[in-house]
């Protein structure tokens, strides 16, 4: 084949992002490639990668290469041998595919013998100089880890990067954005008190308050946001060669103090990562999405059998409504009316002054269970100076540490149970109940709901009755109220002027609940 239509894979590629960057080299293999009436068979960029470090799955090298084995590329053009190779092994990965390599700004083309020679020499004294580089840069990144400064890359959400010219003595290089710090802490907060990783994504996006990149938000990115060390200022581990830096895989055993401003106690971290990660071994072990979604799940059950309820679809002959029915066939109702019904219950018997009150709360001593952690971390340290000093084998210590770091596992999740969110605890100081309520996502309220009381029962109307107001729903509905809780209780007197949405049922329930205080 002559020169003439090779088919060209033009390679882009540079350690850090920077789109304009790209766009240069893409311009520049663009030029070559139709200088030489090549068509181009695909562009491959890998912004914000390493070649120093293998180039697995998941990057556009691997791709290309996948594109050469299938007989699509016979050319490959990059601006610089640099862009494309930066070790032997990778050369070889080329070479033995028998493609041609045309760089730009060295002027290299292995069609020939001698091209071939000079692109060996050059990546093999370039891969020669990052061992060097390498070598003399492990003390320097220790010193950095020690003293507790990141490296540079990908700043986390809530913090900016500090130039060098702009740093404080300590050499602090991230700061603090009020802006994103602000939604972080309302994320952690609403998470911790029952929301869930997707209605926090609505909220955020109905506000109008979008990713750092301007992109909406999902469940994807609040979860990595809430899952991350380093709002805490906790710095964490290297990821082993070839893993990608991942927020749930940190350990937290691990993490060193960060040399920058919090933005999250070191708790409020450690519950909301174990909620999350938690609840996700759950999910998995029962292959599905476990989380309740509607008002009454988990909470509302049938008035006739007192099985559980189930959301559905109800139908009439003109419309179709989302219902709940009894699992076990006793009734299917329209859920609207049912949902209206138990809102004015929940905000009448919070709306009631004095009705609920903040009572202490028989939560486990944090002071205790932190000043454990800390001794068994001081303990595990104290250790593995053996390891360093050879009086230790790494066997006994991996043997000795599965234990210690069980332990800290443990009592992180002792802390994280103890740092729940008290779910009244907003609402209740508002002065706006109702206004409040209808700001509230649907998990939050049942959250609410579920703290309020232990089932709310919905009753069969019979076949051919419609239920669809609220005087209508009177009596339909009740609820068992909870007598007593960890963080409120039932208190006051004056049972008599609830909204009269509350049924009569529930205001017994209520008065007796009273009564048991006095």
């Amino acid at each position: 084949m002559g020169t003439t239509g090779l088919r060209a894979a033009l390679y882009v590629r540079q350690s850090v992002r920077e789109d304009q960057g790209i766009a240069q080299q893409i311009a520049e293999c663009r030029g070559r490639a139709a200088g030489e009436n090549w068509p181009v068979v695909d562009v491959y960029n890998d912004n914000a990668t390493s070649a120093t470090k293998d180039r697995g799955a998941g990057t556009e090298w691997s791709r290309m290469l996948a594109d050469i084995d299938a007989g699509k590329v016979d050319v490959i053009i990059s601006v610089a041998a640099a862009r494309l190779l930066r070790r032997v092994e990778d050369v070889l990965e080329i070479t033995r595919r028998g493609v041609r390599v045309v760089t730009l700004r060295d002027g290299i083309d292995t069609g020939s013998s001698f091209g071939k020679a000079i692109l060996f020499i050059l990546v093999a004294l370039a891969e020669s100089e990052i061992e060097e580089k390498e070598a003399r840069a492990i003390p320097y990144r220790a010193a950095r880890r020690e003293a507790g400064h990141p490296a540079p890359g990908r700043v986390p959400y809530g913090y900016e990067w500090v130039p060098k010219i702009n740093r404080d003595p300590k050499g602090t290089r991230y700061a603090i954005r009020e802006d994103e710090a602000s939604i972080l802490r309302k994320m952690n907060a609403d998470f911790r008190a029952g929301d869930s990783l997707g209605s926090i994504a609505r909220g955020l996006n109905d506000a109008g308050t979008f990713t750092r990149q301007g992109k909406p938000w999902h469940a994807s990115t609040v979860r990595r946001v809430l899952l991350s060390p380093f709002p805490a200022a906790l710095l964490p581990p290297p990821m082993p060669e070839g893993v990608h830096y991942k927020p749930e895989l940190a350990d937290m055993t691990k993490c060193r103090p960060g040399a920058w401003e919090p933005i999250l106690s070191e708790d409020e971290l450690l519950a909301a990562r174990h909620i999350i990660l938690t609840s996700e071994r759950h999910a998995r072990a029962h292959d599905g999405n476990t989380r309740p979604k509607w008002m009454l799940s988990t909470v509302g059950r049938c008035g006739a059998c007192g099985g559980p309820l189930r959301s559905c679809m109800t139908k009439t002959t003109a419309t179709s409504e989302r219902g709940y029915r009894c699992t076990k066939g006793c009734f299917q109702r329209p859920a609207a009316p049912i949902e209206e019904y138990v809102t004015e219950a929940v905000i009448g018997v919070l709306s009631k002054p004095g009705l609920l009150r903040r009572a202490p709360e028989s939560a486990p001593d944090l002071g205790t269970l932190r000043d454990k952690k800390r001794s068994i971390g001081a303990k595990r340290d104290a250790w593995f100076t053996r390891v360093k000093a050879g009086t230790l084998t790494p066997e006994q210590w991996d043997e000795l540490s599965e234990g210690w770091t069980a332990e800290i596992h443990e009592l992180d999740a002792a802390i994280a149970d103890a740092l729940q969110a008290d779910p009244l605890a907003e609402i209740l100081d508002a002065d706006d109940i109702r206004g409040m309520w209808e700001c509230l996502s649907t998990g939050r309220q049942r959250v609410i709901l579920s703290a309020l009381a232990d089932w709310v029962a919905v009753h069969p109307v019979g076949k051919g009755r419609r239920v669809r107001t609220l005087e209508q729903t009177e009596g339909t509905v009740t609820f068992k109220w909870k007598k007593q809780r960890k963080v409120a209780k039932l208190d006051g007197t004056g049972i008599n002027v609830l909204p009269p949405a509350v049924p009569e049922g529930s205001k017994a329930a209520i008065a007796a609940a009273l009564s048991s205080w006095s």
